[in-house]
């Protein structure tokens, strides 16, 4: 019987593929995967939002460094920060979602929501709302639309697709990220769409009767709206550039406590004294500066 060792070939461990026309396809594979994932994304944005830890939103944004002149520490931010946190525990937030509360001393009639949990009140605003009804009904509703991640979606498609990644690859403190939210403008006021100010609508109006018993003063603010619509003001003005007036939204509002069987009113509350005084003497503040200072009118 004849054994014999057959000799390999000697080109049997060589591909009949060039190597660097190997790597061009891998690379372009892993390219289009990648590419294919973030157009998916993009898409989804809307859907993702509430996907994304809050966690995360709130690193990202601690990288940006920015200061518009909000108090945090005065006796009317104290107060604003006192009713943000009772109506938040009627609210349902999810765990690490804290609401922080800054004022601007200003004539604007204004306030915004935006990331990582800030709500921005203007002394324009709080000067011109009858009661504490009416304010807790505008808190409710900014509130309403962080836990809602209404400000994150509306910065767009790019930033949520870029937080969801650095959500997905642990890299909180992405400076590409935080860079993008930094040129956003990120304490300004964010535009909501009409489906967005009636969600936080409805939650806030569950939030004033599970704090007072009744949804008083929720139609109450929409008339001091329409009252200050017909002014020419345009600090006043500033507050319907952000949120558009309806009377929908009145009509829904009714709608909803008819629904519940809630009360539509009830006992009101009063702004505490102190905090009305205050208010009146920043607004005194500012008449004299601005007449002593012509050009600032």
């Amino acid at each position: 019987m004849d054994i014999s060792n057959p000799q390999p070939a000697e080109d049997i461990n060589i591909t009949r593929v060039h190597p660097l026309k190997e790597f061009f396809l891998l690379s372009s594979g892993i390219l289009f995967l990648i590419t294919l994932f973030i157009i998916v994304l993009s898409f989804a944005a809307d859907t993702v939002t509430k996907y994304i830890p809050f966690e995360v939103e709130h690193s990202l944004v601690n990288t940006v460094d920015i200061n518009i002149g909000m108090d945090t520490t005065g006796p009317v931010s104290v107060y604003l920060q006192t009713l943000a946190t009772r109506l938040s525990d009627h609210m349902d937030l999810p765990e690490g979602m804290n609401i922080k509360v800054s004022v601007i001393d200003s004539d604007t009639v204004n306030a915004f929501a935006t990331l990582d949990g800030n709500v921005v009140f203007f002394i324009g605003l709080l000067d011109v709302l009858p009661n504490e009804n009416t304010l807790a009904m505008v808190m409710a509703h900014e509130i309403a639309h962080i836990k809602l991640r209404h400000p994150l979606r509306a910065l767009g498609r790019g930033v949520v697709v870029g937080i969801a990644l650095a959500s997905i690859t642990g890299a909180a403190s992405n400076d590409v990220v935080a860079g993008i939210i930094g040129n956003t403008g990120l304490l300004t006021a964010l535009s909501f769409s009409r489906d967005q100010e009636s969600a936080a609508d409805k939650l806030a109006v569950e939030a004033l009767v599970k704090h007072y018993g009744h949804a008083g003063g929720s139609e109450e603010l929409f008339e001091v709206f329409h009252e200050l619509s017909g002014r020419t003001n345009s600090k006043i003005a500033e507050f319907f550039a952000t949120h558009p007036l309806s009377q929908n939204r009145s009509e829904s509002i009714k709608k909803q406590t008819q629904q519940n069987n809630w009360p539509l009113t009830g006992e009101i509350s009063n702004i505490p004294r102190s905090i009305v005084d205050e208010i009146k003497k920043q607004r005194e503040k500012r008449v004299e500066e601005n007449t002593e200072d012509p050009q600032s009118i």
